[in-house]
């Protein structure tokens, strides 16, 4: 009787672990749905993690370890499945408020201690959505600290990149997608950079020929970090693109205006050689420059 009492124990340990582990997913309307894990102690935040292109939430869960270590710091994961945006992010925004207001009703946990992050276009979503908590006031939350991976930032220079990639015509990849965004820049801004110069400002995270920055000015006072990985040597082998093609370039450039400007909570991590995605290729815009129990360390020291 007691082996068998055991032995039961331990199934239902087991068993309360996968749940625990287990992501539940919850739908937002016909498009869009979110992977949710919450710990079984009282959580003391909330951490929603953001995709990029050409992935859902599931590829994020595979390539990161952040869901892992936050859980067992009793904080609440969320991973969005956000479709169909565009560069002025208004369904991003609009998936964030419905997201979090969910999470907070249910769970009981403050929404002044959500944190925000993301790769590529979901850093590109993260960084909008806290600039706009602070410049317009509009989004159900103001994240505590945001995170973001190797983010295009400025508009116009994307732009422009976008222009010589095309030009260079040396990837087919790289030119089938900078065709691709050219076209829906100019239909979701109005124009080029020349024709709607107002709208790439105003609808930019960075903008290194306004001298406040354009919209980075509204992160002063936030806890920020940004993760970059340059590569050159990979780039120019792989895509013949040099420094000024890079997201670094405007990531250094908006981290080292914000540091100027008095934020004492600005962080740039420059990696070397970590970029691998999850068939064994190696690329610099990917999920490992990221070192997960290392920006866990980070959010806990937001909390502080």
């Amino acid at each position: 009787m007691r082996k068998y009492l055991v032995t039961l124990l331990i199934i239902l340990i087991n068993q309360t672990t996968l749940c625990a582990q287990n992501p539940e997913r919850v739908a937002i309307d016909n498009t869009h749905y979110y992977f949710k894990l919450v710990p079984k102690a009282k959580p003391v935040g909330v951490i929603i993690i953001l995709h990029g292109g050409s992935e859902d939430p599931k590829d994020v869960m595979n390539q990161i370890t952040l869901d892992e270590v936050a859980l067992k710091n009793n904080f609440i994961v969320v991973f969005p499945n956000i479709e169909d945006d565009d560069f002025k992010m208004t369904v991003a925004q609009r998936v964030l408020d419905a997201i979090a207001q969910e999470v907070v009703d249910k769970h009981k946990v403050s929404k002044d201690k959500i944190f925000l992050g993301g790769l590529s276009g979901g850093g590109m979503q993260t960084i909008t959505y806290a600039e706009r908590a602070i410049r317009d006031k509009n989004t159900y939350f103001t994240p505590r600290a945001i995170f973001a991976l190797d983010p295009p930032l400025d508009y116009e220079n994307m732009y422009y990149r976008y222009q010589r990639e095309v030009e260079r015509n040396f990837s087919e990849a790289g030119v089938n997608e900078a065709k691709l965004l050219l076209a829906e820049m100019e239909k979701n801004l109005g124009g080029t950079p020349e024709t709607a110069k107002e709208e790439y400002i105003k609808n930019s995270m960075f903008s290194y020929h306004q001298k406040d920055g354009g919209n980075a000015k509204y992160l002063l006072g936030m806890p920020v970090r940004i993760y970059t990985e340059p590569g050159v040597e990979w780039q120019l082998k792989n895509r013949h693109r040099d420094l000024y093609d890079l997201n670094c370039a405007d990531i250094s450039a908006m981290i080292n205006l914000l540091q100027l400007t008095g934020s004492k909570s600005a962080d740039i991590v420059v990696t070397h050689d970590k970029g691998v995605r999850p068939n064994g290729m190696k690329h610099p815009h990917s999920w490992s420059i990221m070192d997960s129990k290392s920006c866990m360390t980070w959010i806990l020291n937001q909390l502080k």
